[in-house]
């Protein structure tokens, strides 16, 4: 198709498209030389030396496109029943092809954690649980990392970045969960670091950090619906909800 060569920014610059992308659906072929080296390492060696964190890595980013695609099912279904929409429109044809490569974010990070569990100090031999971890991460979550996600955040809308990095994040109307994966290489450059500089701080456990991804990937697909999930009558009852979970609208 003429559209797996066609950026979608208003003012194309550098990393605007991932490097893979005139490979199309043959994309996933880089990501087979890590698959194979995580296969020899286990087949190898002994069962003490196994790296559980490593072996984790790509069950961890299947499970992260089959949940995005459980969403994705959903919010079309929804759509063709009509009912509760926010934005009472239709999804046009360019928006389809706009969002078809919602999951090469998902093999960025795959590709950045295997290189973190490679090469940073830290990143290999997670433990499988760590309760201070989890601590540490949900206060670093809701202090410097919101604060400097709000501000990198706001530089991309900046007209510069914005029409080079994130004018087509914002391109669809009718938005949907697959929507607030659908953005250049250099937005995804500076973001996931952000939320990720909390994962290596030495008390990081595997099921700490598949669930810790995964509440990103619930809270971002759940902001994006065309619909309310979340009665507002919760709300009501619950304010400090709001502080947790932020919807559509």
């Amino acid at each position: 198709m003429l559209y797996s060569y066609l950026s979608m920014a208003s003012k194309p610059g550098i990393l605007t498209d991932w490097p893979w992308k005139p490979l199309g659906s043959f994309k996933y072929i880089i990501l087979v030389p890590l698959i194979a080296e995580h296969i020899y390492s286990f087949m190898v060696k002994d069962n003490k030396d196994i790296d559980v964190s490593k072996l984790a890595l790509f069950p961890s980013m299947l499970w992260r496109m089959l949940h995005n695609q459980l969403w994705i099912s959903l919010s079309r279904y929804r759509i063709a029943k009509g009912t509760n929409k926010i934005v009472d429109k239709g999804i046009e044809f360019d928006q389809v092809d706009r969002e078809r490569d919602w999951d090469d974010h998902i093999m960025f990070s795959a590709i950045l954690f295997y290189w973190g569990n490679k090469y940073v100090p830290g990143g290999s031999h997670v433990p499988y649980w760590r309760l201070d971890g989890v601590i540490i991460t949900m206060l670093l979550h809701a202090g410097p990392v919101e604060f400097l996600y709000y501000w990198l955040h706001r530089a991309l809308h900046h007209h510069y970045l914005y029409s080079r990095y994130h004018s087509h994040h914002h391109s669809s109307i009718v938005t949907k969960p697959i929507t607030c994966k659908t953005s250049s290489p250099t937005a995804h450059s500076i973001l996931p670091p952000v939320f990720n500089t909390r994962l290596y701080n030495g008390t990081v456990s595997v099921i700490a950090l598949a669930a810790y991804v995964t509440y990103l990937d619930f809270m971002n697909n759940i902001g994006h619906c065309n619909f309310e999930l979340i009665p507002n009558w919760l709300f009501t009852h619950l304010p400090p909800l709001k502080y947790i979970i932020y919807t559509p609208s």
